[in-house]
């Protein structure tokens, strides 16, 4: 971590909170699964050195955890990959203080993130650490209750293949065509297959792509947006699925939707990979 730069790198996150809270205390807050699940997410080990372990959100989202190097009560490094899928970034959580207060550094950097990136995730750890510090002001769990929207994304090889066109992007996205065009996107995980209807197909191509998804009963579509963008490690994929509160179904179906769709996108975005690993453009 180039703690002694005066300048980080474009594509490099920091934040710090101070608590009132002394270093063993915090250490613990960050690294024992049952006090992590009270302010970020459940971990399905604990944080050791070596160690694979996943932090999930219970809502669909969760990362893939490699830790690196732990120091007790100074320093965790560990790289983590968003669904599993996305880009692996590099993460370290420093403590500095004594037994009164504590300040804790978040460093994140993931070498060629684009810079839109960079503000969003900024503002990601910043919620973050600040329910960690109100957890522990408080002793009362802080987490949030589940996100709005899934979003992911994939760096995909550079070659001939290209996620974004008529042709190809039947090869990864679960959509069928209804006879007119695209008409039905399915959803299949551990609870089996079910479709929902396609609105509003529209496709520019290599750029993006946007549609509507219907649930049935509820009162709107929810939005779907996937774009394409060019960059140092190769062509970045990346989704956003939005508009899971607005449905006006009970809190536990929407829930469970958000949690069926994020698989969804996941096992997507993975055969998106897959397809540009092994296969050529079409003729």
């Amino acid at each position: 971590m180039p703690d002694g730069y005066l300048k980080l790198p474009d594509d490099w996150v920091r934040v710090m909170v101070s608590v009132p809270a002394p270093v063993d205390e915090v250490w613990e807050a960050v690294t024992d699964p049952r006090r992590v699940a009270q302010w970020f997410g459940h971990l399905s080990a604990p944080m050791t050195t070596g160690a694979s372990t996943r932090v999930d959100f219970g809502d669909g989202d969760f990362f893939d955890i490699e830790v690196d190097h732990v120091e007790p009560r100074d320093r965790l490094l560990f790289r983590w990959s968003f669904l599993g899928v996305g880009p692996e970034c590099q993460v370290g959580w420093t403590l500095t203080g004594g037994a009164e207060a504590t300040t804790l550094t978040v460093d994140d950097s993931c070498p060629g993130r684009p810079g839109s990136e960079v503000a969003q995730l900024k503002a990601g750890w910043l919620d973050f650490v600040g329910r960690l510090a109100r957890y522990l002001e408080t002793g009362k769990p802080s987490r949030y209750d589940w996100r709005q929207e899934i979003d992911g994304s994939v760096v995909l090889p550079n070659g001939s293949w290209h996620p974004l066109r008529e042709e190809t992007v039947v090869d990864w996205l679960p959509i069928a065509t209804n006879g007119a065009g695209p008409g039905w996107f399915f959803v299949v995980d551990e609870e089996g297959p079910r479709r929902f209807t396609l609105r509003d197909w529209q496709l520019d191509r290599e750029r993006a792509l946007t549609f509507a998804v219907e649930i049935p009963g509820a009162r709107t579509v929810t939005a779907c947006q996937v774009r394409t963008e060019p960059g140092e490690r190769g062509r970045t994929l990346s989704v956003s699925h939005q508009g899971w509160h607005r449905l006006g179904l009970s809190d536990l179906q929407e829930r469970t939707l958000r949690h069926r769709f994020a698989a969804t996108w996941t096992a997507a975005l993975s055969l998106a990979e897959e397809c540009a690993r092994t296969r050529q453009e079409l003729p």
